[in-house]
């Protein structure tokens, strides 16, 4: 969208939004509704425009029943006789006993008590609204009990099924209402460029209303788990028809197995099975063995290999038959781990981010290594096919949609073979295939694709794939993607590697990590197509030549956006020594509160003449450079640095240490962990606390007790 978008929304943007959808509904989608939707849609253009507007702002509350005194508007002058007008065309309706089930559980807590009095059952006040609406389950009835009134008070939409169809046309699912126009509006949402002619996502009504059943189905499910039984009944009766029907009724067949299966194990295997989703069939082949039926399962299996199958379940089920039915003693995924090319120590630090820990490690032996997994991927995708995808000449559903309109059908190659080999050919001649791809990059940068987020780096990623990948082996992966998207988009490896001008790619596993048989679907097609594909191994081990930066920092308060830093020390130990120290008070740009002075002696005085955080930003980057970011409490000090960093419009990221965390996992059974109560308990030197350096060096010293502890034991 527009990089202008306005900050706020005209009076009518509700309605505005609506007309946008209905318009789209009535002239792209007429083939896909039924009569009851054609009279829906006349029956609004039939009211004027500030009853059209209340209908509207009611389709767009969450609530099912809305409350009569809530709907004013500043659009709508007169609130009663606009309701009456809907009311009239029968989009509104006044709720009514039948109504009671749903409509007690929006009622208020006051509300609800005032019911229970009138029922004559007293309540303490104290007794939390769950404990309310179960009182009014159990001794209220709503014929009886409920004073009319109380209906009056509250109406609902009508058509609610008909609603929904609509915004399922164009949106393609139930998720989304009427917010997600406001959204784009206001700028906050970024959407596809919408000026490629619409299309309607469904070819026929019957592949609409089969897609749209099964997430009415689905969405009833998960609202009311006790409809299970019923809803299993529909979806055995029901024909899928078409791709996105059958995407939903995968899912659905998922969830519902998973209901079943711990009761019923019978059903839940019957229910998977009428799924070909390699998670589906994973469960059921799963189940089906823990019941002791083996032999008529290696049946079935047997029967299922001559298959059409994606290639993670066609893996599972080899693997599978293997180890249960043929002696192997190890899965194809452990066994491939076990193959790892390399085995890396990286400090716990990385321990949540294990990738940019090998990063670290391969660029302190001068070897370029990037994060690239599935990014590269469907970027690469993206950009070589991008006049085919999202193009000018290219259909669209609605600017909302994730996926191209070209993808979701799922025959892209089959329709576009000719273009597509045409350009594939293009990656023979490396430099051929790179100018239209940074072309298009240039020209459609920050555009939503539905495929990949633009980077700053990511054309520098695509260059150094490009020109160092083995002959036809871009063209061999990108066309396995145009054939089948859905199974191809994802599990690649971590990293790219460039190391003395040779590529590679490489999955990164820690300790517990496990191999998806998606990614090693992914490792096998990329080696297929001529790519070294490594595995590295991790372990956890404090590096002796690894060097933590131990910060602290003194601020105005403890709350960040409405304190700043007013002193900062950087303290780095490698190897359980101390090799340098830095430190340096900092302007915060605002008055010093009285009791940080009194707790820190930091003074207004001491910092007008110091630098600004801007002025130290540089030298603070450079003691934290390929260190591991240290602190007591280190969420804090990481925090506010990371806040600081953002204010200069800069990105802050480091892997972390927390001494008061690795102290408690060290030294366990302290009464405190607070670095005064540490240091007094390890004898260390801590004077002047509450000064950065000060508290800094003290950390340090609590550090490499840390380190030697754990290197003993």
């Amino acid at each position: 969208m527009s990089s202008t978008a306005p900050t706020t929304l005209p009076e009518k943007y509700y309605l505005a939004h609506a007309q946008e959808l209905f318009a789209y509904v009535r002239e792209t989608c007429a083939h896909l509704l039924l009569p009851e939707h054609t009279s829906y849609l006349d029956a609004f253009d039939a009211l004027d425009e500030e009853s059209q507007c209340l209908l509207v702002r009611c389709l767009s509350r969450k609530p099912t029943y809305l409350k009569v005194s809530s709907l004013s508007y500043p659009e709508i002058q007169n609130t009663a006789r606009a309701i009456h007008a809907v009311k009239e065309a029968r989009l509104l309706r006044t709720t009514k006993p039948a109504d009671w089930q749903v409509l007690h559980t929006q009622l208020t807590k006051p509300q609800l008590l005032k019911v229970l009095t009138a029922r004559g059952i007293t309540v303490n006040r104290s007794s939390t609204k769950a404990d309310v609406i179960q009182l009014v389950q159990s001794y209220v009835c709503p014929k009886e009990d409920v004073d009319r009134n109380l209906y009056a008070e509250y109406v609902c939409c009508t058509h609610t099924g008909t609603i929904d169809y609509l915004l399922f046309l164009f949106y393609g699912s139930l998720k989304h209402r009427l917010q997600k126009f406001a959204m784009r509006d206001l700028g906050i949402l970024r959407t596809r460029n919408n000026a490629n002619t619409a299309s309607a996502r469904f070819t026929s009504r019957n592949d609409a209303i089969s897609a749209f059943r099964l997430q009415i189905w689905h969405r009833d499910f998960r609202q009311q788990p006790d409809l299970r039984d019923d809803i299993a009944s529909k979806v055995r009766e029901h024909d899928v028809v078409g791709t996105q029907a059958q995407t939903a009724h995968d899912r659905l067949i998922l969830a519902l197995g998973d209901a079943y299966v711990h009761e019923d194990p019978a059903q839940a295997i019957a229910l998977w099975r009428r799924s070909d989703d390699p998670q589906a069939i994973e469960k059921w082949v799963r189940e089906w063995y823990r019941s002791g039926d083996r032999d008529s399962l290696k049946d079935t299996l047997e029967q299922l290999a001559d298959t059409a199958l994606a290639a993670s379940a066609r893996v599972f089920i080899e693997d599978f038959v293997a180890r249960k039915y043929h002696g192997k003693r190890t899965s194809v995924y452990t066994d491939m781990l076990r193959e790892a090319t390399h085995q890396l120590d990286l400090d716990e630090a990385y321990i949540n981010d294990v990738e940019a820990g090998v990063i670290d490690a391969y660029q302190r032996r001068g070897i370029h290594a990037i994060f690239t997994e599935n990014k590269l991927w469907r970027a690469l995708f993206g950009l070589a096919f991008w006049d085919l995808l999202l193009g000018d000449k290219q259909l669209n559903h609605t600017e909302f949609d994730h996926l191209p309109a070209a993808l979701q059908a799922a025959d892209f190659y089959q329709r576009n073979q000719t273009d597509i080999e045409l350009i594939l050919g293009s990656f023979d001649q490396p430099m051929s295939a790179l100018q239209p791809i940074i072309q298009r990059a240039t020209k459609h940068y920050g555009q939503p694709t539905g495929l990949f987020r633009w980077r700053s780096d990511l054309i520098e990623k695509i260059m150094i794939c490009v020109k160092h990948s083995p002959p036809g082996a871009i063209a061999h992966v990108l066309r396995r993607m145009a054939q089948d998207y859905r199974n191809t988009h994802d599990g690649y490896p971590d990293l790219l590697v460039l190391d003395e001008g040779r590529l590679r790619f490489e999955e990164v596993k820690a300790p517990g990590d496990v191999l998806r048989p998606n990614q090693l679907v992914s490792i096998n097609r990329l080696r297929r197509a001529g790519f070294q594909v490594d595995l590295t191994q991790v372990t956890w081990a404090t590096n002796p030549y690894q060097t933590y930066a131990v910060v602290d920092i003194e601020t105005t308060g403890g709350r960040r956006g409405d304190n700043a830093i007013t002193e900062v020390a950087v303290v780095q130990v490698r190897g359980l020594e101390i090799i340098s120290e830095w430190s340096s008070l900092v302007n915060p740009g605002r008055p010093i509160p009285k009791h940080i002075t009194q707790l820190t002696g930091i003074d207004d005085a001491m910092v007008r003449d110091a630098p600004r955080f801007a002025d130290i930003a540089d030298t603070l980057r450079e003691q934290l450079n390929d260190t591991i970011f240290v602190a007591h409490n280190v969420g804090f000090d990481y925090g506010f640095i990371k806040a600081a960093y953002e204010d200069l419009g800069q990105s802050f990221r480091k892997p972390k240490f927390c001494t008061v965390k690795n102290a408690r996992q060290t030294f366990p059974g302290l009464k405190s962990y607070s670095l005064a109560a540490l240091t007094s308990h390890f004898d260390i030197d801590l004077f002047g606390a509450h000064r950065a350096l000060n508290d800094a060096r003290a950390t340090a010293h609590l550090l490499r007790l840390i380190q030697t502890e754990r290197q003993q034991t």
